[in-house]
């Protein structure tokens, strides 16, 4: 682990044990709130469609809904990068939760009880727009706040959230969900869990703390005993 000139290396026994794993231990809940937040975003994603068909959507205007979905997902991918230069990565996150879970109650309360396919395409369509926003600019984040060392598996640590979250958990999820509550509230399921952690991941002291070049490192002391190691930050 490389350190300040003139010092020595620092022991792996006086760091954090997350940062020992490769996670920036300010970041450490956003890890979290991404896992989750990527669940609750996946849910539908294997039932939305077969969804749509059943309430009155041909399957080319289904597939349609799914497909400017994507378009959207795309350009938040664009402009989490973008905003995050200008408004800094945590206040792209909020807006990121914030479009998401607007959009989303417009879709569930609003466009699904009418049928109304118009707005279906619209909200559904607009929220794409949002999950980006709040997960591609955490990972902006981490490259900013993690220290040189550790960026390459804080972004692996990334990744398996992300990835654990939407395709995989998210699944199960509704394949246990939907028996028991049925499609609908499994919808509102998935809300509920991106709003108590996104909510959590911006609120959390580690986070607010998480300032860009900013990190938590060992730095050593000389005593009568030897040499120890506290914990400071560095710039």
């Amino acid at each position: 682990m490389s350190t300040a000139p003139g010092e020595p290396a620092v022991p792996r026994s006086v760091l954090p044990w997350v940062e020992r794993i490769g996670i920036p231990k300010p970041l450490m809940w956003g890890y979290v709130a991404v896992l989750v937040f990527m669940i609750g975003d996946g849910v539908e994603s294997n039932y939305l469609e077969p969804y749509l068909r059943d309430s009155g959507f041909s399957s080319s205007g289904a597939g349609l809904v799914i497909s400017a979905y994507g378009a959207f997902v795309a350009i938040g991918s664009w402009l989490s990068g973008a905003l995050s230069n200008l408004w800094g990565p945590r206040r792209v996150m909020r807006i990121g939760a914030v479009l998401w879970i607007l959009f989303e109650v417009l879709f569930l309360a609003v466009a699904l009880p009418i049928h109304n396919q118009t707005l279906v395409f619209v909200f559904y369509g607009l929220r794409g727009i949002a999950y980006p926003l709040f997960a591609y600019a955490f990972l902006l984040w981490i490259q900013l706040t993690a220290r040189k060392e550790l960026r390459g598996s804080a972004a692996g640590w990334f990744w398996f959230a992300y990835s654990a979250g939407l395709p995989t958990i998210g699944s199960g999820i509704a394949a246990v969900s939907i028996p028991l509550l049925g499609a609908y509230a499994t919808f509102w399921l998935s809300l509920a869990l991106v709003v108590r952690w996104a909510r959590r991941s911006v609120r959390s002291p580690y986070v607010r703390h998480a300032v860009p070049g900013r990190w938590w490192t060992p730095r050593r002391r000389a005593s009568a005993c030897g040499t120890n190691w506290y914990g400071a930050s560095a710039y």
